[in-house]
């Protein structure tokens, strides 16, 4: 039928005569020619083919700007634009208000062949920044002007590629076979956590020059290299990674021994602040070797290594760790036998085609700019920061080109017509000048459901981007050697700063140790202070105890004296009374006599007590007049 059909519209010849020629039906024929009925044979879809081509349309549209459709978002999208349809024509939601079924989406993908379902690669922003029309087009642009200056466009052995790529011990497992009732999948590790980086660098003419393998920390000890690659370089560094140093080390000792003698050479490599510095410019320049940087954060379509080879390198590596290690279950990779191992892969992986293919589809050579991928033409909304210089005074350039270009009320194009899927460009930047969803893919009607991507985005500082460049210029080792003088300048100011902080932090130490020596002073003075008074007050108890004594053993004294008088006198006469009369002792005498001998005890008890209160340094309270009064008739009183 669709010979028949096309026999008719291109050749003319008529319908009876094609149909008798075919053995088809006149009037079936007849009527596909006049479009009397639709392609589509069977029930009517839910939604109409106009709906169902804005979806597929948005769809692409999303997975071009990085931002592809899941099925569960293409099923609520088909429900929205069921429900806007329906409210358009005055019917009911052919879906029910609910999810279209999983038939419905298998049917779906059948009608349309375009799209598919993958699964995402992980993308992020900067390399999506990055991935326009404008920032391509200056790549190659300088990488054509570059070429056809130097003569290399019929010279691939001059044309070098440099790159470096991390390689784990663990190999990534591939899917395996477990019992239907187990949930989980455990696998034992094939090597350790050591990160292992290979410097490699191949040519357009798919030579190869030896690899320089980094380990982290130290080289593993033994006979390590036996079985690895031939002539290659074993290093290490604390991390693992490539710093300045041994990109010196591998470009003086490396890769000017194996490149070419003729000059000039290119070498093709990204702008990682690693692969700059003052050394290999000056030396590049004085040897007539070439440094081309390619765009940051484009190397998943500008480098030929990312391109091809080390995708083919990793998963060699991941097969053949697995191959070894279901070989041996006691098989572990180590740094050890990571050279003999290596060398296996890279046989295998940077071979001649491979690398070929690599520099073909980067587009450097042969030279062609239209080599890359479409996918990452189209990456970036319009608001995105492009690498230029001058891209501020474009972008104003480019709002004004587009604001008088764009046209007042939106256009729909009816879906019989071919959609172009790629609108007209701005020359200066690079972005649509018109959103192409508003535009050409999705009815005015649906607008309000397929939303194009917002092109607002938060307010970045102004700030120069790296785009691509020839580095061995003498701009470029200027800027080095002022970033080197800056550097220094920097050093020393730090070094100062950090004198005089220690100097500060010194003079703190000090003052605190004069706080502390002062404190500790005060604190000794007081307790030589505390141990003065409590000698003293030690002192003065012994002497009142002393002085308490004495007084006892005067009063003993005194007492033994009185006796001994007592009993000197005991056999005497008493003497006559002064006025001549015998006394005679009455009862009345003896009663008064012992009264008057326990009033003279108490006066001494009284006495003793005061004396005890003067020496502890209290207040002796005055004596009353009746009580002086008794003293001194004491002192009168005579025992008879």
């Amino acid at each position: 039928m669709q010979e028949a059909l096309r026999v008719v519209r291109e050749e003319g010849k008529s319908v009876y005569s094609v149909a008798k020629d075919f053995n088809l039906a006149r009037s079936t024929l007849n009527d596909r020619v006049l479009e009397k009925h639709e392609d589509q044979p069977g029930r009517p879809t839910k939604l109409s083919s106009e709906d169902e081509k804005a979806l597929v349309n948005y769809s692409i549209y999303m997975a071009e700007k990085g931002f592809p459709l899941t099925a569960g978002v293409i099923k609520a999208l088909a429900k929205a634009v069921d429900k806007e349809s329906c409210k358009k024509r005055g019917e009911e939601p052919r879906f029910g208000g609910k999810l279209p079924g999983s038939k419905w989406w298998r049917c779906f993908r059948r009608r349309h062949p375009e799209i598919s379902m993958r699964c995402p690669d992980k993308l992020d922003r900067a390399r999506a920044a990055m991935s326009n029309s404008s920032i391509i087009g200056h790549h190659f642009k300088t990488l054509g002007d570059l070429m056809t200056k130097e003569k290399l466009h019929q010279r691939p052995y001059l044309i070098y590629n440099a790159d470096e790529t991390g390689m784990s011990l663990d190999a990534k497992k591939s899917r395996v076979i477990v019992p239907t009732s187990s949930k989980r999948a455990p696998s034992v590790s094939s090597g350790g956590r050591d990160h292992i980086t290979v410097m490699a660098c191949v040519s357009a003419a798919g030579t190869v020059i030896p690899p320089m393998i980094i380990f982290s920390k130290s080289r593993p000890s033994g006979n390590f290299s036996e079985g690895g690659p031939p002539g290659a370089v074993y290093t290490y560094s604390e991390s693992g990674f490539i710093n300045t140093c041994l990109f010196e080390e591998w470009f003086l000792n490396t890769f000017m021994r194996h490149c070419h003698r003729e000059r000039p050479v290119l070498l093709v490599l990204d702008q990682h602040t690693s692969h700059i510095s003052l050394k290999v410019l000056t030396t590049a320049m004085r040897e007539n070797i070439i440094l081309y940087g390619l765009p940051p954060h484009t190397s998943q379509y500008s480098q030929p290594l990312d391109v091809t080879v080390f995708s083919t390198l990793k998963a060699q590596w991941a097969t053949t760790l697995e191959t070894l290690q279901a070989a041996d279950t006691k098989f572990l990779a180590k740094k050890r036998n990571f050279p003999s191992i290596f060398s296996t892969v890279q046989d295998s992986s940077f071979t001649p085609n491979n690398i070929k293919a690599g520099f073909r589809k980067a587009g450097i050579y042969p030279y062609n700019p239209d080599a890359v991928e479409g996918v990452w033409k189209g990456m970036s909304t319009k608001s995105e920061e492009t690498a230029h210089s001058e891209r501020n005074e474009e972008d104003k350039e480019c709002s004004e080109n587009a604001s008088t270009s764009q046209p007042s009320e939106p256009t729909v194009i009816s879906t019989t017509e071919k959609v172009d899927s790629t609108p007209a460009c701005c020359v200066t930047c690079g972005h649509a000048t018109v959103n192409p969803i508003l535009e050409t893919l999705v009815p005015k009607r649906l607008q309000g459901i397929l939303r194009p991507l917002e092109n607002t985005t938060t307010p970045q500082t102004k700030r120069k981007k790296l785009t691509a460049r020839v580095m061995t210029h003498q701009d470029i080792i200027d800027e080095l050697k002022k970033k080197e003088e800056d550097e220094k300048l920097k050093k020393a100011n730090a070094e100062e700063r950090k004198k005089k902080a220690m100097l500060n932090r010194m003079q703190k130490e000090v003052k605190a140790k004069e706080v502390v020596e002062r404190r500790k002073e005060r604190e000794e003075r007081k307790r030589e202070m505390e141990a003065n008074k409590a000698k003293a007050v030690a002192e003065r108890r012994k002497e009142r105890e002393e002085r308490k004594r004495e007084m006892e053993a005067n009063k003993q004294a005194g007492g033994k004296r009185k006796e001994k008088r007592m009993k000197a006198n005991a056999g005497k006469r008493p003497e006559k009374a002064s006025f001549n009369c015998m006394h005679t002792e009455t009862r009345t005498d003896v009663v008064r006599r012992k009264e008057r001998k326990g009033r003279k005890m108490t006066a001494d008890t009284v006495e003793q007590n005061d004396d005890q209160n003067r020496d502890q340094g209290d207040v002796v309270p005055a004596e009353s007049k009746r009580r002086r009064l008794k003293k001194k008739l004491d002192c009168y009183e005579y025992d008879y």
